[in-house]
């Protein structure tokens, strides 16, 4: 017994660290995606593919850990104590895992409703001279293998490698997201995706 108490606070302490440093990787990398701080594809695949599961296993080890601690101090450290906790963390990792593996389904956007336009099978190529309407938008919504796109002051941009099943951190793509862009992000950024078409005030 006193050997496996020796290994369990290895594993704890380790799992602390590796939590500590993932967190500050996890959010540097959120930074990389909204701020233009590291190559987006690259950030996007650290934030949303790499360090969730990372930062999830960890979590539950240092947490699971800890409260067996807590246990022992007061005194009701036994098998059916264990088999609960064991359960309950169990039931986190597998939800979680599930959801970032397997749960595709797009989350709704918080500020609009998507637009529900049936799309094209392919995507149209679009000259950078053509005006969209706002219909014309909506049918990039990045679901169903069409691009992301979304307009910003006018200009609609092909966003596609930061929307991820056509939601990017709670808005929708085929939308004017003028307020929301301005509300996290800095002009700058916009230089990095294409444009791909224009809009007035007489389509939207």
């Amino acid at each position: 017994m006193k050997n496996l108490n020796w290994w369990l606070i290895k594993i704890d302490r380790l799992s602390a660290w590796i939590l500590l440093f993932g967190m500050f990787a996890y959010f540097i990398s959120g930074y990389g995606m909204t701020k233009g701080l590291i190559t987006g594809d690259f950030a996007r695949w650290l934030h949303l593919d790499f360090f969730p599961m990372i930062v999830l296993v960890t979590f539950a080890l240092h947490a699971g850990l800890a409260i067996r601690v807590a246990f022992i101090r007061w005194r009701i450290h036994n098998w059916f104590s264990m088999l609960v906790l064991f359960l309950i963390f169990a039931s986190f990792l597998i939800g979680f895992a599930y959801v970032e593996l397997y749960y595709k389904t797009p989350a709704p956007a918080l500020n609009q409703p998507i637009v529900q336009v049936q799309p094209n099978p392919q995507a149209p190529t679009v000259p950078t001279t053509k005006t969209f309407t706002l219909a014309e938008l909506a049918q990039y919504n990045g679901l169903n293998g069409m691009p992301a796109y979304a307009a910003v002051d006018g200009t609609v941009y092909d966003l596609s490698s930061v929307f991820r099943n056509g939601v990017h951190q709670g808005y929708a793509a085929g939308l004017d997201q003028t307020a929301a862009f301005y509300s996290q992000h800095m002009k700058q950024i916009l230089s990095k995706f294409p444009v791909v078409a224009k809009t007035s005030s007489t389509t939207f």
